[in-house]
């Protein structure tokens, strides 16, 4: 069963249900609840021709970066790729601000990802590869932690009283920006193949990278100047699997578990060092006597052959178990990238601004009707209309009461919508609202308003 860590600024239910919902407390007469339902409406229809601007400038702005356009890049050679990156940047995040989303900052993410890694393993996001990284985030509940039913000796596992949770992050946003020249489809097929491996390509790779270390993508001589970026957003992530979301992440050993894997190979290696050293004199022997052109006494090497076998091959197996210990906690870590990528992507690239924008509309909408709708049917204990502080209390323990769930409402963005729609009155340090059928006016206005060509004649 899921539970909630901590209240959040996002509203967790649809705007319909939600007027559903404040229609049923009967604070309004039937005629009135009707009026309340065209009221809504009215609101999503004026929020969701604003967001259409605001979709069409961040698409516009990312066009220049979009890896996967399939229509013609006409700009100038001397545009800017910065400025065309910051504003790309500036459209999406006030589309992110609107849908309650919050920037994720990479330390932040470091050790987030750090804390949730299998022991002994330090993990973070490689910037090396990449101009920019930036990370979003909105929403976190905890739920049952997934563990393997079986202990590390082969023992059936016990239960635990109390089952143990982890961080759920309900939406993360993932921007990459490659370096200018950077092999855009090198990098996509990499990324694409890494996270369609079977366990055992995995560990045949992992283990490579290991020896080897990374291969990184080639720049393209043949790349137009501007870079490409990658947007993707996924739902429900675990923090343990946080790291199977980006294309290169690195995975390092701690200095705890090196010492832990050192300590026992110098003790291996001293425990044979009376057995390697006389072997190595008896090789460097014979190779001397074989430069020199002396005779060599086979006799005596192959009294000394078993000692020496036995000695390089304690040494290898030593070697062989250290090496199979870090391959194995790596394939382990790994193992949930196809899963997750495959399960919780929810868009890329382009298509992230139209998931996005209808995120915003909704949020708002919902932010706006639930100040408007208690600041027109209630009042506090003394009969006054609500203050600021007032309001969020009161919807803050509605959403309690009517949903179970915990809310940080936003009631300074919420009044700042209805007064840009011109839906709000105060007195003093306290706030009113028309009557229904003036707001109905009001913003029946607005949306007149929206093209005036015909107004003008």
């Amino acid at each position: 069963m899921e539970e909630q860590k901590e209240p959040g600024t996002f509203i967790p239910v649809r705007t319909d249900d939600l007027v559903r919902a404040l229609c049923e407390e009967r604070t309004l007469s039937g005629e009135e609840r009707e009026k309340f339902r065209k009221v809504a409406a009215l609101v999503e229809a004026l929020y969701h021709y604003d967001f259409h601007d605001a979709l069409k400038e961040a698409r516009g702005t990312y066009h220049f970066f979009n890896p996967d356009a399939d229509t013609l890049k006409r700009y100038a050679p001397d545009t800017d790729a910065d400025k065309k990156f910051d504003a790309m940047v500036a459209a999406l995040e006030k589309i992110l601000v609107a849908a309650n989303y919050r920037e994720f900052p990479l330390d932040e993410l470091d050790a987030l990802m750090t804390q949730a890694a299998p022991e002994g393993l330090d993990v973070r996001v490689d910037l090396g590869g990449y101009e920019k990284i930036m990370i979003y985030r909105r929403g976190s509940k905890r739920a049952p932690k997934t563990k393997p039913p079986l202990s590390r000796i082969g023992l059936f596992r016990k239960k635990a009283a109390t089952p143990e949770t982890e961080e759920i992050i309900q939406r993360l946003l993932i921007l990459i920006k490659l370096k200018s020249g950077e092999n855009m489809e090198q990098f996509y097929d990499s990324f694409i193949e890494t996270a369609g491996e079977t366990e055992r390509q995995r560990a045949r790779r992992m283990a490579g990278e290991a020896v080897f270390g990374k291969k990184r993508a080639k720049r393209s001589d043949a790349a137009s100047g501007a870079p490409a970026i990658f947007l993707k957003i996924f739902k429900n992530v675990p923090v343990s699997a946080l790291e199977t979301l980006f294309p290169d992440v690195t995975v390092r050993m701690t200095l705890l578990d090196k010492g832990l894997i050192l300590l026992p190979l110098l003790g291996g290696l001293l425990g044979v060092v009376n057995r390697v050293v006389p072997a190595l004199l008896v090789i460097g022997t014979i190779i001397a006597a074989l430069v020199a052109g002396r005779a060599v006494d086979w006799g005596e090497f192959r009294n000394h052959l078993f000692p020496i076998l036995t000695a390089f091959s304690i040494v290898g197996v030593i070697a062989f178990k250290i090496f199979s210990k870090y391959k194995i906690t790596k394939e382990k870590h790994q193992a949930k990238l196809m899963k997750t990528l495959y399960f919780h992507n929810l868009d890329n690239n382009a298509g992230v601004f139209d998931f996005l924008v209808q995120e915003a509309e909704e949020e708002e909408c919902k932010e706006a009707l639930l100040a408007y709708y208690f600041l027109l049917t209630e009042r506090n204990a003394n009969g006054e209309s609500f203050t600021e502080e007032e309001l969020d209390r009161r919807i803050e323990r509605w959403m309690e009461e009517r949903f179970g769930m915990t809310l940080d409402f936003e009631v300074d963005d919420a009044l700042r919508k209805l007064e840009e729609k011109k839906l709000l009155l105060k007195d003093g340090d306290r706030y009113l609202v028309p009557p229904i059928d003036e707001t109905l006016i009001k913003l029946d206005s607005l949306w007149d308003g929206v093209f005036e060509y015909s107004n003008a004649r």
